[in-house]
Parts: C-alpha cells; structure tokens; sequence
C-alpha cells in the first residue's frame, strides 16, 4: 500500500528499501532461506551420513542428561532397619 504523503506528490508506487531494519531483515531472512534449504538438499544427497549424525547426536544428548541427572541428585541415605 502507497504512503499517503507518496500520493500527495505523485508517487503511486513502492519504495525500495536499500538501507534499513526491514532490508537487513528481508535479507537474513534469504540467507537463512538458502542456508536452510541447502542443508535439506545434502540431507537428500547423503540419507546415512544424515542419519549417522542423528544418531550420534542423540546418544551424546542420553548420555550428557544421564550424566548431569546422576550428578543433580541428592546422596540416598542408608537406613537401618534393625
């Protein structure tokens, strides 16, 4: 939509941003775009290093929670039942 001050002068078409928060935004978002997408297409390319990598990712993740949710608890005490 044309900015009302646009109209009063003439001007009936969109401006283009060259410089700016949304320019820099429109075009983080390109890169992230195309980052994005050449990620999913090596992902299509290599289907077992892709799930390699998952894998190994996701034993690291079980392996540090364990690790940190052993750590976190408190001592059991000993109870003595006689």
């Amino acid at each position: 939509m044309a900015n009302i001050k646009n109209l009063r002068t003439g001007f009936t078409g969109e401006l283009d941003e060259s410089s700016g928060v949304t320019a820099k935004a429109k075009q983080a978002a390109s890169y992230v775009r195309d980052e994005a997408s050449a990620v999913a297409q090596s992902a299509q390319d290599h289907p077992s290093a892709t799930s390699t990598a998952l894998l190994v990712f996701g034993a690291a993740a079980f392996v540090a929670g364990y690790l940190i949710g052993n750590a976190s608890g408190s001592q059991p005490t000993r109870r003595r039942y006689w």
